[in-house]
């Protein structure tokens, strides 16, 4: 009897520890339509200082300390974790290891350029050079098969550009940032992020993965404020109030949609209970059915908005710069640095055009 009771005892126990095993089997397989960060392999560096030299300084390069009165920027390729060359435009401050740092995502079909065309708000600047001139670093970069990377289009590879790829990308291009904090240009623990329509969606879905914008692990993640302009009810494999739930309690962020844009302002509208948790986040609605870029330079106030979110969540954030370890340094190639173009002032007249306007003959008065 007591031989029985133990083998009772022992499959009892036996069925109990594969159960066990197969329900923690199952959670660990991967949700279908969920993006995640992959081990991208890599060997971390023993220093956090570069001790290679500065990509960005090729010839005609100057240090963004002295970019002088007419700021510059850069075009360059940021190689992301797979090879693929993205092209990118980099926007150095001259506040150095104080400078806010933000990143700055299209939307579908559209390019990087869209945040350098005039915005009626900020008197005809583009938003990437408004925000330099505040004290911003910035970093933009065309998403795969859109803008300028539209011609190197592969397609015998299907998986270019899926949602896990594209957040990868993402991820490259903060450690892009991470080598130019190291470089004491920035401080990535003041870090934000803008995306527009599913760029926004984008924008929340990398926010959303274990280890986003996390240097080293156990470091908590660097993203700390996103702006979400006309973001869709859906994208990146994530429904749009799932995925800010959870990021609304620690991310502080702003949505902006119009409000005849159907689509934005219900999913916005929809994410609202969650998103005024917290009081450093907030929505904003207009009344406009403006999407996306568009709402962004022809909407009255949208800017205004944006721009004040940002001073009062990021730009005043108290985070010391520190060192960190790049574990993933991205390559760069093409660079060209770009000088912006300064209004130039009246020109003093030339002594010897007064000299000879004094040589000239006057004219014979008639006679009276």
């Amino acid at each position: 009897m007591w031989n029985s009771m133990r083998s009772g005892k022992f499959w009892a126990v036996a069925v109990v520890l594969s159960t066990t095993l197969v329900v923690a089997a199952q959670e660990a397989r991967p949700r279908p339509g969920r993006a995640r960060l992959r081990d991208q392999g890599g060997v971390p560096l023993k220093q956090a200082k570069p001790e290679v030299g500065d990509p960005l300084a090729g010839p005609g390069a100057r240090p963004a300390a002295k970019i002088g009165p007419a700021p510059i920027h850069y075009t360059l390729k940021f190689h992301s974790f797979d090879g693929a060359p993205l092209s990118a435009s980099y926007y150095p401050s001259r506040l150095g290891t104080t400078a806010p740092v933000l990143i700055l995502v299209h939307e579908a079909n559209r390019s990087r350029k869209d945040f350098e065309d005039p915005v009626l708000e900020l008197k005809g600047k583009g938003l990437a050079e408004h925000l330099q001139d505040q004290g911003y670093a910035l970093f933009s970069f065309d998403l795969r098969n859109r803008g300028q990377e539209l011609r190197r289009s592969t397609a015998g590879n299907k998986n270019d550009d899926r949602a896990e790829t594209l957040v990868d990308d993402l991820q490259a291009a903060y450690q892009f940032l991470l080598d130019r904090h190291n470089r004491g240009e920035l401080n990535v623990g003041k870090l934000g992020v803008i995306g527009m329509g599913e760029g926004a969606n984008l924008v929340a879905a990398w926010a959303h993965q274990p280890g986003a914008a996390v240097s080293t692990e156990g470091r908590p993640g660097d993203i700390n404020d996103m702006i979400l302009i006309s973001p869709e009810p859906e994208g990146a494999g994530y429904l749009l109030e799932h995925v800010l739930a959870p990021l609304a309690l620690r991310v502080p962020m702003l949505l902006l949609a119009g409000e005849k844009d159907k689509a934005s302002s219900d999913a916005v509208e929809a994410a609202r209970k969650s998103v005024e948790r917290s009081r450093f986040n907030k929505i904003e609605i207009f009344p406009s059915s403006l999407h996306g870029f568009r709402l962004l330079r022809l909407e009255p106030k949208a800017a205004t908005a944006l721009v004040r979110h940002l001073d009062s969540t990021l730009k005043l954030r108290p985070a010391e710069w520190e060192p960190r370890y790049n574990q993933f340094p991205i390559a760069v190639t093409d660079v060209r640095t770009i000088q912006r173009r300064s209004p130039e002032p009246p020109q003093p007249e030339a002594p010897q055009d007064k000299a000879e306007e004094k040589a000239k003959p006057k004219a014979e008065e008639p006679e009276k």
